[in-house]
């Protein structure tokens, strides 16, 4: 029972098309554009992802970063940010 909630809502929030953002640090906000929720009952889906100085950004210091290549992120380490660009 639990596993079929979970599921419901894992695929209402990572639908194919969304954007998700979140800070991951004081003023890097991280965007991942899910391409692909194939296999979301695994714990994994194919996303893009965006890391991007929220600060430099709204002083016009740097233009909007463009999205990485697609890539497989697991659910559970997809926000962990090293700090890399």
């Amino acid at each position: 029972m639990y596993e079929r909630i979970r599921n419901w809502l894992r695929r209402h929030q990572y639908r194919e098309g969304r954007t998700l953002s979140r800070f991951v640090a004081c003023d890097v906000r991280g965007d991942i554009l899910i391409v692909s929720a194939a296999r979301l009952e695994d714990g994994v889906l194919t996303g893009r992802v965006r890391t991007t100085n929220v600060l430099y950004l709204s002083h016009g210091l740097i233009p909007e970063p463009e999205f990485e290549p697609a890539k497989e992120l697991r659910i559970d380490e997809m926000w962990n940010w090293t700090g890399k660009a």
